[in-house]
């Protein structure tokens, strides 16, 4: 009996060590002092003959971005019923007849500048040049101070969302 109680008191231990792990594998990230949100701007693309470049323009200087936050932006690709498809950019659009275009951008703490570009003219296809929607997300910074990188698939702008508790029924629809 001496030689059981011990094996069943660490078999006891054990099991509420093992009970008690609080590693949760999905952590929210919130930030409060940064803003956080959804910008979406639909708009036609302009052309700059100076730099040859097809672009979109959108001023954050009324968002407080700081100089470590970060932005995504995200393409309208399709609806699917009441459901929006988005596609993260940058993007390589492959289509039949061989020509590509492609999606792209840049921002700083002011303003985020979306470009396209392809292999052909690409004024030639309205559908990919006038009035494109995107998603413009604003994401704190905060994170990296900790580290390590969230855990967030960001070419899945619903994981973004929920990862970042950001409300989307309050995207900031700007004309």
């Amino acid at each position: 009996m001496r030689k059981f109680f011990p094996i069943l008191m660490l078999a006891f231990v054990s099991l509420f060590t093992y009970s008690c792990d609080n590693n949760d594998d999905e952590v929210q990230y919130v930030d409060n002092d940064t803003y956080s949100g959804v910008l979406e701007i639909t708009r036609s693309f302009q052309y700059n003959s100076s730099t040859q470049q097809h672009f979109i323009n959108q001023s954050l200087t009324s968002y407080g971005m700081l100089d470590s936050d970060m932005v995504l932006v995200y393409r309208l690709k399709a609806v699917s019923g009441t459901n929006d498809i988005w596609e993260q950019i940058p993007k390589t659009i492959y289509l039949s007849n061989g020509n590509e275009i492609d999606y792209d951008f840049d921002f700083t703490k002011n303003d985020v500048q979306i470009y396209l570009s392809g292999t052909y003219d690409v004024t030639t296809t309205p559908a990919y040049y006038n009035n494109q929607t995107f998603r413009i997300v604003l994401v704190p910074a905060g994170f990296l101070n900790k580290g390590t990188a969230p855990k967030v698939d960001y070419s899945d702008y619903n994981a973004v969302i929920k990862y970042y508790n950001i409300d989307d029924s309050k995207v900031v629809k700007i004309k």
